[in-house]
């Protein structure tokens, strides 16, 4: 699923040097790394962004992209930036990343945070290799400050259970940065008490019989005219929808992004 570019493996994880000075020609080869170059690197650091940076069902800073130019992964469109640093994750263009290496170009994958503090540590060492450490520091301060505030306002609300339900039947289980939103939020997550962990199948029938108090569509996709959405617009589940409550999605891409701008929607 392509929202959860969240799940990274973390394959290469070269460790930034405090005392070089930040890289002037930063270039991102996926979405993920497109926000969080704009959450945490000075602008002019950036020699580009991914297309989906400015697609409007995935992308929370599609706005701020700007005129800053763009690039599809490739090999040819990233080494006409003369980057010194390429960012990215294993689900983007990993066939580019390793020909860049080759070439020896200085190129790190994103780490997996599958929870809100594995987000804090991912900021903290993105920001590290962008120069952007005060940035950083500025978003989890902003990020702690609303999770107190949510579990303050929440601490004596009956529990409730929810189940994630997305294209294909993909739900969300547990060791993932959803679940442990949620648990923030005083959620209990269904599907993690299935024993479900990570991302996995659900069948209408196991979403239906679980009963949950709240279900969460995700329909946050740059295909939502696809078979896999259209999964969504399942009679069975249409019947449910109208008995439950909702919640928007809370993350579309990137964990440090999702989080930052949509804790307070659970």
């Amino acid at each position: 699923m392509k929202r959860f570019c969240i799940v990274f493996a973390l394959l290469w994880l070269p460790q930034a040097t405090p005392s070089a000075a930040p890289p002037e020609r930063i270039v991102s080869m996926g979405l993920c790394t497109d926000q969080l170059l704009l959450l945490l690197a000075e602008r002019r650091r950036i020699a580009s962004l991914s297309l989906w940076s400015r697609d409007p069902h995935m992308s929370y800073l599609r706005d701020e992209v700007g005129d800053l130019p763009l690039n599809n992964a490739s090999i040819e469109e990233v080494v006409r930036f003369e980057p010194d640093l390429v960012i990215t994750s294993q689900f983007a263009a990993w066939d580019t990343a390793k020909m860049l290496r080759q070439l020896g170009y200085d190129v790190r994958q994103v780490p997996q945070a599958k929870s809100i503090a594995g987000v804090y540590e991912l900021l903290r060492l993105v920001g590290g290799w962008t120069g952007g450490e005060a940035a950083a520091e500025e978003i989890i301060a902003g990020m702690r400050a609303r999770l107190r505030r949510i579990e303050k306002d929440y601490a004596h609300r009956p529990a409730k259970s929810v189940i994630v339900y997305s294209p294909n039947g993909f739900t969300i289980g547990a060791d993932t940065l959803e679940n442990d939103i949620f648990i923030h939020a005083g959620y209990r997550n269904l599907a993690a008490d299935m024993g479900i962990e990570g991302f996995q199948t659900l069948s209408l029938e196991k979403l239906i019989a679980a009963d949950p108090d709240v279900l969460q569509i995700d329909r946050n996709l740059s295909r939502p005219d696809s078979m896999a959405t259209a999964f969504l617009g399942h009679p069975v589940l249409e019947k449910t929808l109208r008995r439950r409550d909702r919640l928007r999605s809370i993350c579309k891409t990137s964990g440090s992004a999702a989080i930052s701008f949509s804790s307070d929607r659970v």
